[in-house]
């Protein structure tokens, strides 16, 4: 019976740690296409970290946004939610 793969995934502290420690590795027994390549590894690693980071913010903002919104909609006197359209100055 084949045996069950588990599912681990590292943080991105624990992997920036780890290509830390391979970076030295290969700094020091002169290896500097490893030593590069692990730091490339480490800009990408930030890079995702970084787009998860804004990803996350945005789609609090749209939570909260949309919250707003629902709150004034369901509320007694919704009227209207934009100001511009409190307006009564008629075209």
């Amino acid at each position: 019976m084949p045996k069950k793969k588990e599912n681990f995934q590292y943080s991105y502290a624990e992997s920036l740690q780890m290509l830390n420690q391979l970076q030295k590795m290969a700094i020091d027994e002169g290896n500097l296409n490893l030593a590069i390549k692990a730091e490339e590894l480490k800009c990408k690693i930030a890079s995702l970290q970084a787009q998860e980071n804004i990803n996350r913010e945005n789609n609090e903002i749209t939570k909260i946004l949309v919250d707003f919104i629902n709150e004034k909609q369901n509320s007694e006197n919704s009227g209207d939610i934009c100001a511009a359209d409190t307006s009564q100055e008629e075209i």
